[in-house]
């Protein structure tokens, strides 16, 4: 469990600027890389991860998909774990973990692949693989909620993250936070975690210090605050607001 609150942001623009701008950010400890919401590529997930690695930071990427291929490139290329979008029952989450970890815990196949920097650290990478890896489920529709129990039916899955966008658009009344239906899917997330002793996630698009202290307050402790659009966005309407 963490022992204190890991904050991360989220990157949709596949460019190395973008991305050592937001590294520049101490607070920052890792970053998202967005396959599912932007035109980044998997030469750009390469490259992207190398950026973050080497500022001594973690890599996750957000698959578009709960696909083998994009497992399996995302990981060879060295991501630090994954987020998983659409987990909505516990045989989502077994898939992902089949695809995802090295024989006999799963069938990732094998490779001389940018992660194991193309077999200079083979050995290494493998036997350190299955333990290290983070899979996080992003818990983004209503059935995931009320699967939730079955979703954590591991310990490999210590984290979780919650999509408040998709999730309040599965019950209808999509970026309306203070729905009673929303706060109370919110509530059977807590209920579920804190019976499991799991990590709660969340991505906060849009920066407003009144909803963090909301999530805080909520006991999330692993939040994604921002992203590259929005910092951009706020950041020009700041500049011209008194012209």
């Amino acid at each position: 469990m963490l022992k204190q609150i890991s904050y991360g942001s989220w990157l949709t623009i596949p460019h190395l600027y973008v991305l050592e701008i937001i590294l520049n950010e101490q607070k920052i400890k890792w970053i998202v890389i967005d396959l599912e919401h932007s035109s980044i590529s998997y030469s750009n997930v390469e490259k992207l991860i190398s950026t973050i690695h080497a500022r001594k930071k973690l890599a996750f990427v957000r698959l578009s998909e709960k696909s083998s291929i994009e497992i399996k490139k995302t990981l060879d290329a060295g991501a630090d774990g994954l987020i998983i979008p659409m987990i909505k029952s516990k045989n989502d989450i077994k898939y992902v973990l089949d695809q995802s970890l090295f024989p006999p815990k799963g069938s990732r196949s094998y490779s001389l692949c940018k992660a194991t920097n193309y077999g200079e650290n083979f050995q290494t990478y493998v036997k350190n693989f299955n333990k290290k890896i983070k899979i996080i489920p992003l818990i983004e529709h209503i059935d995931a909620v009320n699967n939730l129990e079955g979703i954590l039916y591991t310990k490999k899955i210590d984290t979780i993250m919650v999509g408040p966008y998709d999730l309040s658009g599965s019950l209808n009344k999509p970026g309306d936070f203070t729905n009673k239906k929303f706060n109370k899917a919110l509530k059977k997330i807590d209920i579920v975690c804190r019976k499991k002793k799991i990590i709660k996630g969340i991505h906060i698009p849009i920066i407003n210090s009144k909803n963090l202290k909301k999530m805080l307050k909520n006991k999330f402790e692993f939040i994604a605050y921002g992203m590259d659009t929005q910092y951009l966005k706020d950041s020009i309407k700041k500049a011209f607001e008194k012209i």
